[in-house]
């Protein structure tokens, strides 16, 4: 089982280094806090693998929560908004962000855990006393920006006539960050917490499948730039 979520921290961890190594020479804005956002999926996703390995602590599961549950799909979002916004739009919701960061860490840090549902493989809700508006409401914004973002640039692109990897990828990048919205929602809802680590991974997966389809023709072109 522990398998599962490691491949998603290793996923992770790769698809945010390549986005930051990618900010590195662009200096694009949304770069930075995709590569922030993924970080923050790969940390959560080995506090996963630990706790299914050795069984969740009190630490490991806030951990996760914190990382996983709080903020990565916000910021993700925020990223998102950077690419459909102005730049002034964009620093108003990076403020705002940072600012419901600091109250997820105070949450989580002040919360206590359940010993008796952190007992389960995949902890159930209730695993953790911060309030569940929190994360509605976090995960519910950045996953529209997420995956409304990625849908709505991928029918620009097709509208426009643009190159069909940059169709393709934005569609795969789009129906990878429903996987992981859809299985947490269905997780949670329906009681199947099995479902979450398991969206978390193919749907990290299929987000940096689509992230390197679109980018295949960009390194194509710059590469014959070089050679010419």
């Amino acid at each position: 089982m522990f398998l599962i979520p490691l491949i998603a921290a290793l996923v992770g961890a790769a698809f945010a280094v390549v986005v930051g190594r990618q900010y590195l020479t662009r200096r694009k804005p949304y770069q930075a806090i995709w590569a922030l956002a993924l970080a923050m999926f790969g940390v959560a996703a080995a506090f996963e693998t630990v706790g299914q390995l050795a069984g969740w602590s009190d630490a490991t599961y806030k951990g996760y929560y914190l990382f996983g549950g709080l903020l990565n799909v916000g910021w993700l979002g925020i990223g998102s908004l950077l690419l459909l916004a102005t730049p002034r739009v964009g620093r108003v919701a990076v403020i705002v962000m940072v600012l419901i960061s600091l109250i997820c860490v105070v949450a989580v840090l002040i919360s206590h855990t359940n010993s008796t549902l952190l007992k389960a493989q995949v902890p159930p809700a209730g695993a953790i006393d911060v309030p569940g508006a929190l994360p509605a409401i976090i995960n519910t914004g950045g996953s529209l920006l997420l995956v409304g973002g990625a849908a709505w640039s991928a029918w620009k692109s097709a509208r426009a006539g643009a190159p069909r990897n940059r169709v393709l990828g934005l569609a795969i990048l789009a129906a990878g960050a429903f996987i992981v919205a859809g299985g947490h929602t269905l997780a949670r809802s329906k009681g199947i917490y099995i479902l979450q680590p398991l969206s978390e991974a193919v749907g990290i997966v299929a987000m940096f499948a689509g992230y390197l389809v679109i980018e295949a023709r960009r390194e194509l072109v710059s590469s014959k730039a070089r050679t010419a």
